[in-house]
């Protein structure tokens, strides 16, 4: 009888594992560097792929693109229509966090082999560098929006800081207030 049940409880679990049971399976080996249709774009940093026949909605890792309302959310969208549209797209995966809290998976989404999406967004100034997750192409990304803003390209033609995401206006407040006190500490 407990032998039955051990059997029975790790067929579930292995079930679970390849994504049988309408859970995520393991994510490298279903969509890291994998090719898919993009079936629509759903904002300027999240889209649905088609894989194996079920939509699987993908947020644009290391992006934070502006939300509904906000200055240059329509802007952000139209773009990502425009380089999506009819496009199958590889998905690679971080390899420290393949979803984020929502249950949605984080990916670089690339166009193709060397067109990176996610940098292109942040480059063409349609969607911010998020820097509250860490990831392994932070340096580029954040390199890529300091370019944009510096030359007031796409949303950063003249954003005011209250036009900013909440999450960005209190990183810039802690960014000058530790270069602030670095000043200080090398002054003296």
């Amino acid at each position: 009888m407990i032998v039955g049940v051990a059997v029975a409880i790790a067929g579930l679990i292995a079930f679970d594992h390849v994504g049988l049971m309408g859970g995520t399976g393991n994510d490298w080996s279903q969509f890291d560097k994998r090719l898919f249709p993009v079936a629509r774009v759903i904002s300027g940093d999240e889209i649905i792929v088609r894989a194996n026949d079920r939509d699987v909605i993908v947020r644009l890792l290391g992006i934070d693109a502006p939300d509904a309302g906000l200055a240059g959310h329509v802007e952000a969208v139209a773009y990502a229509q425009r380089r999506l549209a009819g496009h199958t797209v590889t998905l690679r995966l971080e390899p420290t966090q393949t979803r984020d809290a929502a249950g949605e998976l984080l990916a670089y989404v690339f166009v193709t082999d060397g067109d990176d999406l996610n940098l292109d967004m942040i480059h063409d100034a349609k969607a911010y560098a998020d820097r509250r997750v860490k990831h392994t192409l932070s340096g580029p990304f954040e390199q890529a929006e300091s370019e944009a803003r510096k030359k007031s390209r796409g949303l950063w033609d003249g954003l005011r800081d209250d036009e900013q995401p909440v999450w960005r206006r209190e990183w810039l407040k802690a960014f000058f207030a530790e270069r602030k006190a670095a000043t200080r500490a090398t002054v003296k």
